[in-house]
């Protein structure tokens, strides 16, 4: 028997050497099953695909489950569909036809006692100052002052910036505290003044280096000025009838009909490399298992990825384990309709300064009609329900998640009740809470994950992907796991010429 220099204590019993090579993807999320759907559907030649996620469920942050006998999402309710990655794999995996788009558009924002229409911004730098003087959502005086911003001195990007610092510099702190909060809070459950500008708002920094006014840029991007290539126009977004939550299970049985191993309950413990090929130690210490592969992709979240790596590459190690997480909770609500007041748009965001518990709620029966049709249907025309979700939580803000289910459930009530009036509790309520769950895009994230990159290139066998790296969109880390996967693709492809 030999054992592995670097964990004495495992025992591995050699087999006979595979006629064909394995690619090993760790990490069972979306990301994962991505790119191991990807480098399958896309092999060459004959090749073995073992995925393997620690927990008992697969889709990492995509989940699905019944409230009230209506499945409603318990994370990402939609995917981006201006860019091609998550609309084009749920086609490729059978559910072309499930795929639907938004009945309404349009967000408010809770200010005060009202809910006023959310002007057109972009990650809530406004776009147009007429539609923003018409929304009310800012004092008059602090708007008039903003055409000033068109005649200020270009800034030199030298330095990453925050995205508050920024807008705070160009616009005033009002804009940054009523209209880019609420949105980076809903999209990263993070605060303005850590994030960077040139991590989260990619188009609008580019047309910055051409634009001397941060208004102009907006609004130039907003028309499309900075559409990246490979997207295309149409709806924003897109969701799956029966919820986004179904894209993960597709995918893994996509994933097996191709031959691939998908397993659950399988930790990995550590990875080691040899001469030519990788040496995977999977599962408990009382009941562990050993996997040779030639290609690992590491699809975990950063910190997981910086401890499997800490011995393989160091440098790469540091840098993903610098990346801060936030926490977060969903809420589903069921409520009867005849209890519920007029809704308008889809939902709506908050301000942190409004010192709500929620963060956003949106409207799903409102906004999709399979949802509608779900809550008509179970208990007729006469007796639907309405089905709201909210969020809340968001970095600095965690201590709502320590309270119990019910107080966060009576909590969400109180602030829906006082913003589109409710009549009556809820019918049923889920909560969902999603520990270190959003990558924060700090300042200095793009050179970061540059680092990690060229880091890992000079390890044999090796990529990365994930929320951690290119965006934290359900389309963007889909693209993440297919650029991860095409440079796995290649060295294969490569390697079959070489063996003819």
């Amino acid at each position: 028997m030999m054992r592995t220099p670097a964990d004495p204590g495992i025992q591995v019993i050699p087999g006979p050497r595979r006629s064909r090579p394995r690619v090993c993807v760790i990490g069972g999320g979306i990301a994962g099953l991505s790119a191991a759907h990807n480098v399958l559907a896309n092999a060459k030649h004959p090749i073995d695909v073992t995925v393997l996620e620690a927990s008992d469920a697969l889709g990492g942050k995509l989940r699905v489950s019944e409230i009230a006998d209506v499945p409603v999402d318990e994370g990402a309710e939609a995917v981006q569909a201006t860019r091609p990655e998550a609309v084009a794999l749920a086609r490729a995996v059978g559910l072309d036809r499930d795929l639907v788009h938004p009945e309404v558009f349009g967000a408010s924002l809770w200010i005060g006692n009202e809910l006023l229409k959310m002007p057109p911004t972009v990650m809530g730098i406004p776009t147009d100052l007429r539609a923003l003087t018409a929304s009310k959502v800012l004092p008059l005086n602090t708007i008039l002052k903003m055409p000033l911003e068109y005649h200020k001195t270009a800034t030199r990007f030298d330095n990453d910036v925050s995205v508050g610092a920024f807008v705070e510099e160009r616009l005033g702190r009002e804009v940054v505290d009523t209209l880019v909060e609420p949105v980076l809070g809903g999209v990263y459950a993070g605060r303005a003044d850590a994030l960077s500008l040139e991590a989260t708002v990619p188009a609008l920094f580019r047309e910055l280096r051409n634009q001397r006014s941060l208004l102009k840029a907006a609004e130039f991007t907003s028309r499309g000025g900075g559409r990246q290539a490979g997207a295309r126009r149409g709806p924003v977004f897109a969701g799956i009838r029966g919820g986004v939550g179904r894209l993960p299970a597709a995918i893994a049985d996509d994933l097996v009909s191709l031959g691939a191993d998908v397993r659950r309950n399988a930790p990995v413990r550590s990875i080691h490399r040899l001469a030519d090929h990788w040496r995977v130690i999977v599962g408990t210490p009382d009941n562990q298992e050993v996997l040779e592969a030639e290609e690992i992709i590491l699809a975990v979240p950063p910190q997981q990825a910086s401890d499997l790596l800490a011995h393989i590459c160091p440098p790469a190690a540091n840098d993903l384990g610098l990346i801060d997480m936030s926490s977060m909770a969903t809420v589903a609500m069921a409520y009867p309709a005849k209890a519920v007041g007029p809704m308008r748009g889809s939902g709506f965001l908050v301000p942190p300064s409004e010192q709500r518990t929620i963060k956003a709620a949106n409207y799903a029966s409102r906004k999709w009609d399979w949802v509608s049709r779900r809550a008509k249907t179970r208990r007729g025309e006469s007796d639907s329900m309405v089905m709201l979700r909210a969020s809340v939580g968001r970095l600095g803000e965690e201590e709502v998640l320590s309270l119990d289910d019910k107080e966060i459930a009576a909590r969400v009530h109180d602030d829906l009740q006082a913003a589109i009036g409710i009549s009556e509790l809820p019918l049923q309520y889920r909560v969902t809470r999603w520990n270190d769950a959003i990558p924060q895009y700090s300042t200095g994230h793009v050179r970061r994950v540059e680092r990690i990159r060229a880091a890992v290139s000079g390890v044999p066998g090796l990529e990365v992907c994930g929320a951690a790296f290119d965006g934290v969109g359900v389309a963007a880390v889909i693209g993440s796991a297919n650029f991860a996967a095409r440079a796995v693709s290649d060295r294969l492809a490569a390697h079959a010429l070489v063996l003819d």
